[in-house]
């Protein structure tokens, strides 16, 4: 095996293990733990634009900031959305969180969909790096 092998190799791993363990992280951690439901509300919404050079690209990126009160402490979160998760929140003020009671920093936001596709999609192309050296063998 050469060393461009072996590369390609822990990419496709590390893309399988990545995917394996956002699955088993939301649906067997969080949605497990997660038992306890507070209202959540958006303190503000974010898009960044980024210009590529000379082809005059532009990747945009969105963004929501927003809060939720467990036992008077209030919690804060910045996290990315898609476009159409953006489009979806930005008509709600308020939205649900659903948090683990022993610890309700971790926690899920009811209306903002799990990229599941994603990650199939990133084990599958891990996967197929994986195989990758042993296919140019086969030919």
């Amino acid at each position: 095996m050469q060393t461009s092998d072996i590369l390609v190799v822990l990419a496709g791993a590390a893309l399988v293990v990545y995917g394996v363990f956002g699955i088993l992280r939301r649906y067997v951690f969080l949605q497990t733990r997660c038992t306890a439901r507070v209202p959540g509300a958006i303190l503000g919404m974010e898009r960044t634009e980024t210009e590529h050079g000379d082809d005059d690209r532009v990747t945009r990126t969105y963004y929501i900031k927003y809060h939720y009160f467990v036992d008077g402490v209030e919690y804060s979160k910045k996290r990315s959305l898609s476009k159409r998760q953006h489009r979806a929140l930005g008509k709600d003020d308020e939205f649900t969180v659903v948090y683990d009671p022993s610890g309700p920093k971790r926690h899920y936001v009811l209306e903002i969909k799990f990229r599941l596709l994603l990650m199939i999609g990133l084990m599958a192309l891990g996967a197929l790096l994986l195989y990758f050296p042993y296919y140019d063998g086969l030919l």
